[in-house]
């Protein structure tokens, strides 16, 4: 099984990487810049770099993956719910275009609200975006965007 990481430096990611290396799985790590990974992180890892933003870029990180921990990263973008829709289609896409049939999203309380909470309302796009590209791919899909 190959598994993506995005935001392998973040608060959750950096927790999860060394994990997933414990149990003895070689993760594919989506990272802006490699050099900000630690070094026993990188040689124990696929790196690839890539910003999320880049849609044929992350396809193509993405490809041969069968499990996808997907995080929009925070981004430049002058609205920041455009940012995340931004970030969340790249997502979607890659999922959809690789068959990828497992997706852990990691979201945030109030997206299920899809509007009235700033930059959460983003994270509740991709919410929306993830299960329905990935039924195209699966089939009938779970509230939890898992298949």
């Amino acid at each position: 099984m190959t598994i993506a990481v995005t935001t392998p430096t973040g608060n959750v990611g950096s927790g999860l990487v060394p994990l997933l290396i414990q149990a003895g799985e070689r993760p594919r790590l989506l990272v802006r810049d490699a050099a900000t990974l630690p070094a026993d992180v990188r040689e124990a890892s696929d790196v690839v770099e890539v910003d999320q933003g880049d849609v044929d870029g992350v396809v193509r990180a993405t490809e041969g993956v069968d499990t996808l921990y997907w995080v929009n990263p925070p981004t430049d973008d002058d609205d920041p719910i455009v940012g995340y829709l931004r970030m969340g289609l790249s997502g979607a896409t890659a999922v959809n275009r690789n068959g990828i049939r497992r997706v852990v999203f990691q979201s945030s309380a109030g997206a299920e609200a899809r509007h009235g909470f700033g930059e959460i309302d983003g994270l509740g796009a991709t919410e929306d975006l993830l299960p329905a590209l990935m039924s195209l791919t699966c089939g009938a899909v779970t509230s939890s965007a898992i298949c």
